[in-house]
């Protein structure tokens, strides 16, 4: 939000989507994607892992620059990507997919961010504070995104009065 918050209107909109896409990719690609199948995913494996964060990540960025450069045009329609959204949207999606390692890393579970690498695993709290994915700590985060949204909205709306 505090990227978003400092563009116009369709380039925020933009950037809320890309981080919220982000945040879903890891689970998106183990449990429903196709790529489950063939690559042998797991879920909290390697779809889990800094590595395939920075390469999803970067493979997102290149498409970007690329829609950018050559816009795609599909029958009568025309996509292409500003100038001034690349940077932006970019980053939105890769704080999404951050988080969502983060969010994990606060479970019993914890992740292994250095897959296929090393089978270490990472929690980001002690074990005591440590939550179900569903738990308290999910709860708590949650109302705390949907508040800092609140007032990000609600300082945009003031900032154009």
């Amino acid at each position: 939000m505090p990227i978003a918050a400092s563009l116009s209107l369709p380039l925020a909109a933009g950037a809320a989507w890309w981080g919220m896409t982000g945040a879903g990719f890891p689970d998106w690609l183990d449990l429903r994607s196709d790529f489950r199948r063939s690559l042998r995913l797991r879920h909290r494996g390697v779809s889990h892992s800094v590595i395939m964060a920075a390469a999803i990540s970067l493979a997102f960025g290149f498409l970007l620059e690329l829609l950018n450069r050559q816009p795609l045009a599909l029958g009568d329609r025309e996509f292409s990507v500003p100038d001034a959204a690349i940077w932006p949207w970019y980053l939105c999606f890769l704080a999404g997919i951050l988080s969502h390692l983060l969010s994990d890393a606060m479970t019993y579970g914890g992740i292994r961010p250095l897959l296929p690498f090393s089978q270490a695993k990472f929690w980001l709290l002690p074990r005591f504070l440590r939550s179900r994915y569903d738990g308290y700590l999910d709860t708590l985060l949650r109302w705390l995104a949907m508040t800092v949204i609140a007032l990000f909205i609600a300082l945009r709306i003031w900032m154009s009065m």
